[in-house]
């Protein structure tokens, strides 16, 4: 895995999905409190959008892949590295919105 050089997608695949959901959140959080200091937010999304691509893998059920779905359109390279949404403003604000979406959906995930 690329922005997380330790890890291998069968280790994080082994996790579980209710494990990856709050890596993700943790990912959001940690971005939402360096919301400041630009390149590591970068390294954040990096990360963020790294475990996503491995959760939408799973199969999950369909009420926590609908309750999911918006933020996968949201957090696309497209939509969160234009130069408004890297102000600090909105990216804690977006940050703190995607942790709390992917930290609930952790809690219903097995």
């Amino acid at each position: 895995m690329k922005a997380h050089p330790s890890l291998t997608r069968q280790h994080v695949l082994a996790k579980g999905p209710d494990a990856i959901a709050l890596m993700i959140a943790s990912e959001f959080g940690r971005a939402a409190n360096r919301s400041r200091h630009r390149e590591n937010v970068l390294s954040c999304y990096r990360r963020a959008r790294e475990l996503m691509g491995i959760l939408e893998t799973i199969s999950l059920p369909a009420d926590v892949s609908q309750q999911l779905k918006p933020w996968y359109q949201k957090a696309t390279e497209q939509e969160l590295l234009t130069e408004e949404r890297l102000h600090p403003d909105w990216v804690q604000k977006f940050c703190l919105a995607a942790a709390a979406e992917f930290n609930r959906a952790a809690t219903t995930l097995p």
